[in-house]
């Protein structure tokens, strides 16, 4: 029944119900009438988190058909519009009184929905096609949290953007969001060559990344690094031509009467060669019913790399305070990544608190490493005091004093080459463990051959591949690798190098220059199981080098990748190029300096025969022994060996 002065209204809803909106705006259409008022009501939504008003009145021709002695039926539409929070409400109509009160008519759902992570391009055009060579800028916002990193995608390029700029347009446009007036973003450089669709890619402060969509198409057509011919539109010509891949075992391993938690700690982030190993042995573990957690000491988010992880991660900060499993325990086995001196800190700090059992592994001869890095002979080192070496080992190298004592409190040590049980202590037990290759992505591959037609500038190119980062260890041996591309292409042997990875040592500019004709460098490829499509281009595989104080105690972690993909791998002898036989499972060199890699790349040109015997070889040397599965399970025995019940 209605109040006292209450209106004889009569009225529709037309937006779909229940009402469903974003925070960007709240949109209500309908109509609504007096038969007591010459003039339809003002009218209003009402919620506990805001007011949604008026903002239009529309004329109705069906409205006074329905009620053709109303004179304010005409006017009845209209539409209101504002921004609420997100969220559930129930929302009430109300109609305005001429005594100035409001009178409910109608109650109703509403859900407002986030707004989700918007970008707009809007400098210098807004959609269509931009040709010029110019920055770019527009606006981009997630209602949630500011955006802290901003790159502009399209086609092959990525161009970073300055952040936070400026925008009172998108804060009128978005009044309920604190920081939509700083979500201005721009390049920071001009448009490079390429062409495609134009997508942003954000970074949020979180750490959560955003992925928007926008109405422009680049194609920038050339640019100093391009030549005008370079035609970026072609077709694009895929490079993984094999669809038999091995198919993955139907009936997984048998589960371990002893189940174990086990906890990796890691002296670097998931992006880096070690974390392969790791993740790789963590996961077949997990598969034989064992719970695994990964330490990373920066770089959390490179974990996303890694396809389907069957572990944890998390970060030494996020460890300190003790680790506890799935099943309420903390870990049985601590597995030390190398001794190097964050990783020793952070595993003392748990097997305190967990009493755990400790193993630590050896990958180089940390000695050398460190005599590399800070320039200073290994025994002049050794016979510095800890107050003196805490002021010259970085964190991540090995401490000549602590690295002994971690060593020989061990329960066990796990080493990749044989040569490292030179510094287990006596009588510790030990295992070796070899590194693999992941089968379901490195396994014999065919040459892509159409996308060599296009690779092959010249008659009878022979391409070599080289993966991995150059630094300080290594960086010499890269060199040799380059001389020798160098030296082969001034003979008249047309060869073209692939190389992937960072080079954290430069070459010497004068190689560089001299080098830069015959050498394709792909950067970093954040994702290990896109490799192996690459790999497939080459006709031989380098590892350059020699026996030394580095070489003799490592295992190069692609060397199990060269062999599964099936080619002729030549390498020093030294580590395993002293187990490998010359001829037949590889071209092994006394030294794979520039002049002994030439001479090997010359002869496997020369003998098409050589070549597809040692490319047998390869892959039947990989398939023999290299297996994860096989060094997990061999690691899980050597946990269980030492354990406690």
């Amino acid at each position: 029944m209605n109040s006292p002065g209450a209106l004889r209204l009569h009225s529709e809803i037309e937006t779909p119900q229940p009402l469903r909106s974003s925070a960007s705006g709240v949109t209500v259409k309908g109509w609504c009438f007096a038969e007591d008022l010459p003039d339809p009501p003002a009218v209003r939504l009402v919620t506990t988190a805001g007011v949604v008003p008026q903002t239009q009145r529309t004329t109705r021709t069906d409205v006074p058909q329905l009620f053709p002695s109303a004179t304010a039926a005409a006017r009845s539409g209209f539409v209101l519009s504002g921004p609420l929070p997100p969220g559930v409400f129930v929302a009430s109509l109300e109609a305005q009184r001429p005594d100035g009160t409001w009178q409910r008519f109608k109650q109703l759902s509403l859900v407002v929905e986030p707004v989700p992570f918007s970008a707009v391009l809007d400098e210098p055009i807004s959609q269509g096609v931009l040709h010029d060579r110019v920055k770019a800028g527009g606006w981009a916002l997630s209602a949630d949290e500011p955006v802290k990193e901003l790159a502009l995608r399209y086609g092959h390029r990525e161009i970073a953007c300055d952040v936070g700029l400026t925008r009172t347009d998108v804060q009128s446009l978005f009044p309920q969001v604190s920081h939509a007036g700083r979500a201005g973003f721009r390049s920071q450089d001009f448009l490079v060559a390429g062409h495609g669709p134009v997508r942003v890619r954000a970074r949020l402060a979180s750490g959560k990344l955003a992925i928007a969509r926008t109405a422009v198409t680049f194609s920038v057509a050339t640019d100093e690094n391009h030549a005008v011919d370079l035609d970026l539109t072609a077709s694009r010509i895929g490079l993984d031509e094999d669809r038999n891949a091995p198919k993955a075992p139907s009936a997984g391993p048998s589960r371990p009467a002893r189940p174990l938690n086990v906890f990796f700690v890691l002296h670097g982030s998931f992006a880096s060669n070690s974390a392969l190993h790791v993740a790789a042995l963590a996961n077949e573990l997990a598969a034989a019913g064992h719970t695994c957690s990964v330490a990373v000491p920066h770089d959390l988010d490179a974990l996303a790399h890694h396809e389907r992880p069957a572990f944890r991660g998390l970060t030494f900060a996020e460890a300190e305070g003790g680790v506890i499993f799935a099943n309420g325990r903390g870990p049985d086995v601590i597995h030390a990544w190398t001794p190097r001196e964050h990783v020793r800190i952070l595993t003392e700090k748990l097997r305190a608190r967990h009493g755990s059992r400790v193993f630590v592994h050896l990958e180089d001869n940390e000695q050398q490493l460190l005599s590399i890095t800070v320039g200073r002979e290994f025994s002049a080192l050794d016979r510095m005091s800890d107050r003196e070496l805490d002021a010259v080992v970085p964190a991540d190298l090995s401490h000549p004093h602590r690295s002994r004592i971690f060593l020989a409190t061990a329960d066990g040590v796990t080493v990749i080459a044989e040569r490292l049980r030179e510094f287990v202590p006596a009588g510790k037990p030990c295992v070796a463990i070899w590194p693999a290759a992941d089968a379901r992505y490195f396994y014999p591959r065919p040459r892509p051959e159409a996308f060599r037609r296009v690779l092959d500038a010249r008659s009878r190119e022979t391409v070599l591949f080289y993966h991995g980062n150059v630094h300080a260890a290594n960086a010499a041996e890269v060199r040799e690798l380059y001389a020798a591309v160098v030296e082969l292409n001034a003979s008249g042997d047309a060869v073209t190098l692939i190389r992937t990875g960072l080079d954290r040592v430069p070459l010497p500019a004068d190689l560089a220059a001299a080098a830069k004709p015959f050498v394709l460098s792909l950067g970093q490829i954040s994702h290990h199981r896109h490799l192996p499509a690459l790999l497939a281009l080459a006709d031989i595989f380098v590892q350059p080098g020699a026996p030394d104080a580095f070489n003799d105690y490592r295992f190069p972690s692609k060397l199990p990748e060269f062999f599964a993909i099936g080619r002729p791998v030549v390498l020093p002898r030294t580590n395993l190029g002293t187990v490998v036989r010359h001829g037949v499972d590889a071209y092994v060199l006394d030294r794979a300096d520039a002049a002994g890699i030439a001479r090997a790349v010359r002869a496997l040109r020369a003998d098409p025969e050589l070549a597809a015997r040692l490319g047998h070889g390869a892959s039947d040397f990989a398939e023999k022994n290299f297996s994860w599965p096989r060094s997990a399970a061999a690691l899980a025995k050597f946990y269980l060996s030492l354990a406690p019940s």
